[in-house]
């Protein structure tokens, strides 16, 4: 059920990444093909595609007023007043090269959509002006997009990087906190069954035992992230194509200390989720059937990531930011797309924060009545009451279930 509903959710958002709305006003500057651009009625939103047209500059102009009419759609751009604007260079025709401007994400939609405007303009326009190579209308463009707020440059193989790393990066973040807890998770479940934990707690408090499993096993987290960083880094120093793949993520030194704060609080959520599992139920196959709906919840970013690369700042991405089980996953995903917010950030962190007090506060009220629990799974009803009172007596007779076969005894023996 749940695969399924991951490829329902997916090709949803896929159908979804079409949309434009964010690129309404898009113009151009062609210094390659003809001196009067002329928008051909066969392009995709003709509309929005429009020559840049500056009533300073000469109908006809030379390299010099050329390059006043890109400074001048720079300015554009900058006031808000145009969404994109691309340059065909001079050497166009040989090259392909086609400088796209822009301050926001580029989705995979518009820069197809560029490639058919250029290739309706190249076939409307060859036979009359300039003869071009066959290939170029196979492939009209090889872009380079020029983020003017970040004064960066990204190549096709660095705009792959942009929309493939955020994934890459949150398939190991959530491998190396998910893997961890559920094996958290499974380790209070066999110590459970095996009785191990009777003798532990003998020695140590229910929160020290809490704290100390999520430290070590944290640690181990920690060591196998730090292993992939720097094989990653170790690869990209020694491959060109590999360094301009990782270009395109657009990581500062801020994201990575805001990934390992993220990576912090979403390990300590999950391990005292899965934990708080393993203490209430008896069996570890009811206790990976609980934590799969959690797990589901967690990766539901990934399963909606053409959302992302459409729209990183449209309202499910947003949604995702904020939402504590998916917060961490959002952010990072968002990280290598989009320029967030200083507000947003403070407020999913904060959120994060404040859903990991209480997730530890209830994990501690639950792992300590829980821990020598056998027979049942720990109720509803057991487990509010778990969460109203301070202190439970740590018996293998604790439980409902235990209470009720003791009932049960005396009204034999009362008969």
């Amino acid at each position: 059920i749940s695969l399924a509903a991951m490829f329902l959710v997916f090709n949803f958002a896929t159908d979804r990444e079409t949309n434009l709305d964010q690129y309404r006003r898009i113009a151009y500057i062609d210094r390659a093909i003809t001196r009067e651009p002329v928008i051909s009625d066969e392009g995709p939103n003709p509309d929005h595609y429009q020559p840049v047209v500056n009533p300073a500059v000469p109908d006809k102009p030379d390299a010099a007023a050329y390059d006043a009419l890109e400074a001048y759609a720079q300015q554009q751009l900058m006031d808000g007043k145009l969404d994109a604007y691309f340059v065909l260079p001079d050497e166009y025709v040989l090259t392909g090269q086609v400088d796209l401007y822009t301050t926001k994400n580029v989705p995979v939609a518009l820069r197809e959509n560029i490639e058919d405007f250029l290739r309706n303009q190249i076939a409307a326009q060859a036979p009359t002006t300039v003869a071009v190579p066959a290939s170029r209308l196979g492939n009209p463009a090889e872009m380079i997009v020029r983020d003017m707020e970040t004064d960066s440059e990204l190549t096709e193989t660095a705009l792959v990087g942009r929309i493939l790393l955020p994934f890459i990066f949150v398939f190991l973040y959530f491998m190396a906190t998910s893997t961890t807890a559920q094996f958290l998770m499974s380790g209070v479940v066999e110590e459970k069954e095996n009785r191990l934990m009777e003798i532990l707690a003998t020695s140590l408090r229910p929160i020290e035992l809490l704290w100390g499993k999520m430290l070590g096993l944290g640690g181990l987290a920690l060591t196998q992230v730090l292993f992939w960083s720097i094989a990653g880094l170790l690869i990209a120093l020694v491959n060109e194509d590999v360094h301009d793949f990782f270009s395109g993520a657009s990581f500062r030194p801020a994201d990575i200390a805001l990934m390992i704060v993220l990576f912090l609080l979403n390990f300590l959520l999950f391990s005292a989720i899965m934990m708080g599992i393993g203490a209430a139920v008896t069996a570890e196959s009811e206790s990976r059937q609980i934590a799969g709906f959690l797990t589901f919840i967690a990766v539901l970013p990934l399963a909606l990531a053409a959302s992302f690369f459409s729209n990183p700042d449209g309202p499910l991405p947003l949604f995702f930011t904020f939402f504590p089980f998916t917060a961490a996953v959002g952010l990072i995903m968002r990280l290598g797309l989009t320029t967030i917010p200083v507000w947003q950030i403070a407020l999913s962190l904060a959120i994060q924060v404040v859903t990991v007090i209480v997730v530890m506060w209830a994990a501690a009220k639950i792992f300590r009545m829980g821990m020598l629990m056998y027979g049942k799974m720990l109720t509803p009803r057991a487990f509010w009451r778990a969460l109203r009172e301070g202190r439970t007596t740590l018996t293998t007779a604790s439980t409902e279930y235990g209470i009720q076969q003791q009932r049960k005894k005396r009204g034999l023996f009362a008969r």
